[in-house]
């Protein structure tokens, strides 16, 4: 299952979770992205993964990592809908959920990101294991 798939799929889980939220990727400059929804956002972005070791001799078969990131965005930290809510929401709706071909998702950090004008924002990483595979040519 490619990167895209699976963020896909955290995406559609999190906005049937959070319906008055707005949740969607990470935007392509985040440097740029405003708040302008009245509640908040949920963003969700692939941070990166890692390979196991490979036992075959003649054959690649690997476990790959992945790690993705959920950054929740607020206009409070502790009243309904604020950070700290959201963020037990988002722990809650993802720990476990199971992608098909996939391990289930597995929290492992949060943490405060910034605070700028009463917009507070707090990240929180899960990881994954898909299996990755050499693609054999013919010959080999």
């Amino acid at each position: 299952m490619s990167i895209r798939e699976i963020e896909d799929l955290i995406i559609k889980k999190l906005e049937e979770a959070f319906p008055k939220f707005l949740v969607q990727g990470f935007p392509e400059k985040p440097q740029e992205f405003i708040l302008l929804h009245p509640i908040g956002a949920i963003l969700v972005h692939y941070r990166g993964g890692s390979y196991s070791n490979t036992d075959a001799l003649n054959f690649i078969s690997q476990d790959k990592r992945m790690e993705f990131a959920v950054t929740v965005v607020t206009r409070n930290l502790r009243s309904n809908d604020g950070a700290y809510e959201v963020l037990e929401g988002v722990k809650q709706c993802l720990c476990g959920y199971k992608i098909i071909g996939c391990s289930k998702l597995t929290p492992i950090k949060e943490g405060f990101l910034s605070e700028i004008k009463g917009i507070w924002q707090y990240e929180l990483s899960f990881s994954l294991s898909t299996p990755s595979l050499e693609i054999l040519e013919e010959g080999d």
